[in-house]
């Protein structure tokens, strides 16, 4: 008869379990120094997509600084013109609302952290396309938005990255012919489904498969042959959007446009809004 004591397992000695427990402790150490990484990464990218934008920015203020400047002069040569003056304020008034707007906007991107898990859905992306500063109209993209009164359960400030990252990808793609870009969403069960589809020339064959890696960019070079952009936004977008549950898809042609297949977790009504 066998000894019953042969089958027992080894007890590990003391030595052996404080090597493992250190090196648990130090990939534990490890998970949380990227983390970080990860969070800085992110945050850095959405400064340098204020960058990107700052040029616009700087225009679109002063498209509104100069009627305002305008009718005030004006009115102070003609300051019995009772009309004028009342003219004045409402340029001014409107061009201070526009200002604001664009301003709370750029604020609320530039945050370094934000700690909601929820976010409404049609005001995430109108706060997105106040960042972009000047309306895509004047730059012929027309935009449709069709999306339900529906909360998800993501970050605002992540999902505010994801849709500026897209929208300024879109209106790079359109820059040369204008066209369309329509979000629209729809709720099916527990999931909300996101479409960002643009009218424009489409991602190449050869880098479709990889958009979503780091570095990887399908943006043309620019008149100086520099090309915008560092290759991250898509990767960063996919990023958050895993990170709250989701997932995100691309379809595209060459000619025929690109759409982006979102879909996120709807937030329950428990969940406090952001």
């Amino acid at each position: 008869m066998p000894n019953q004591t042969d089958a027992l397992p080894a007890v590990p000695n003391p030595d052996q379990l404080a090597t493992v427990e250190s090196l648990l402790e130090h990939f534990e150490q490890l998970e949380a120094q990227f983390q970080m990484v990860r969070e800085g990464l992110t945050h850095s990218h959405r400064l340098a997509t204020l960058g990107t934008i700052a040029s616009i920015i700087a225009h679109e203020y002063n498209n509104i600084l100069t009627p305002i400047i305008s009718y005030a002069q004006l009115a102070l040569a003609k300051k019995d013109d009772h009309e004028l003056m009342t003219k004045a304020v409402e340029k001014a008034l409107s061009g201070a609302e526009r200002a604001a707007h664009i301003s709370s906007s750029l604020l609320g991107f530039a945050r370094e952290a934000d700690a909601g898990h929820v976010a409404k859905l049609h005001k995430t992306i109108d706060d997105a396309i106040g960042c972009l500063a000047r309306d895509p109209r004047k730059d012929g993209v027309d935009i449709t938005i069709d999306v339900p009164d529906v909360q998800v359960a993501i970050s605002s400030l992540n999902l505010q990255q994801v849709f500026v990252n897209l929208l300024l990808n879109a209106k790079q793609a359109m820059r040369r012919t204008g066209g369309q870009l329509r979000i629209c969403a729809t709720v099916k069960a527990d999931l909300v489904h996101i479409d960002v589809a643009d009218t424009g020339p489409g991602i190449p064959a050869q880098i479709v498969d990889r958009v979503f890696e780091p570095f990887v960019t399908h943006r043309e070079p620019e008149a100086d042959g520099q090309r915008k952009g560092t290759g991250l936004g898509l990767c960063i977008c996919r990023d958050l959007v895993r990170s709250a549950g989701g997932s995100i898809t691309v379809d595209t042609a060459p000619g025929k446009g690109t759409t982006f297949h979102i879909t996120l977790p709807k937030a329950q009504d428990l969940f406090e809004t952001t």
